[in-house]
């Protein structure tokens, strides 16, 4: 039988200079700081192992020079692909958890008493980033049947995945914790989707 099952390598960017100050980010284009072009470079050994046919990325510039380096490592090739960009934080972006909640408390109360996802001020609604998220994935599977695929994004986009993979319902908060360099991989066909690997940072304690 044909093997039309899609490896996919979901890998969260390297720390960024806003990651490092601890500032919402969302579709602010924040670049990697030099821990986190080592994590790229870590991520890069950790899939010499197992390196992707393809590479995809978000075109925001932690997730593309993390991908960039990946993809110069690899020698594979690199596609941009503009839904795989983080969600939308409208009015929060740019801010630290302690400005949000000086500025946003109501924001901030809704938010950990929902759920579901509560956009701040300005962001993307919940329903329109689970559908562009699953919308992108499902097509990436579909273009790449027994293929191994990598994927370099954002915490939002893969957790959110993640979370529609395990059957919730659309707009659900992701519960997946990710780390910068982190690594995650799912199989999938017609038939079923495996998660094998959610969060992986062996390869990062080796920097």
């Amino acid at each position: 039988l044909e093997n039309k099952t899609c490896r996919l390598l979901l890998v969260r960017h390297g720390r960024s200079e806003m990651n490092a100050q601890r500032r919402a980010q969302g579709w602010l284009d924040s670049p990697l700081d030099e821990v986190g072009r080592a994590q790229a470079r870590a991520v890069a050994r950790r899939l010499q192992r197992e390196p992707p046919q393809i590479l995809y990325t978000s075109p925001l510039s932690r997730a593309r020079e993390t991908a960039e380096i990946i993809a110069q490592a690899l020698g594979v090739p690199l596609a941009v692909d503009d839904r795989l960009k983080e969600r939308g934080l409208g009015a929060i972006s740019g801010l630290t958890r302690e400005e949000i909640e000086e500025r946003f408390p109501e924001w901030i109360q809704r938010w950990r008493e929902n759920p579901e996802w509560v956009p701040p001020p300005g962001g993307e609604g919940p329903e329109v980033f689970w559908e562009r998220v699953v919308g992108v994935f499902e097509e990436i599977v579909a273009r790449h049947p027994g293929q191994v695929v990598g994927v370099v994004s954002h915490a939002g986009v893969i957790g959110t995945y993640l979370t529609h993979l395990v059957g919730a319902e659309r707009g659900t908060r992701s519960p997946f914790a990710l780390a910068n360099g982190s690594l995650s991989i799912v199989e999938l066909n017609e038939h079923r989707a495996r998660i094998h690997l959610v969060n992986e940072c062996c390869h990062l304690k080796e920097e």
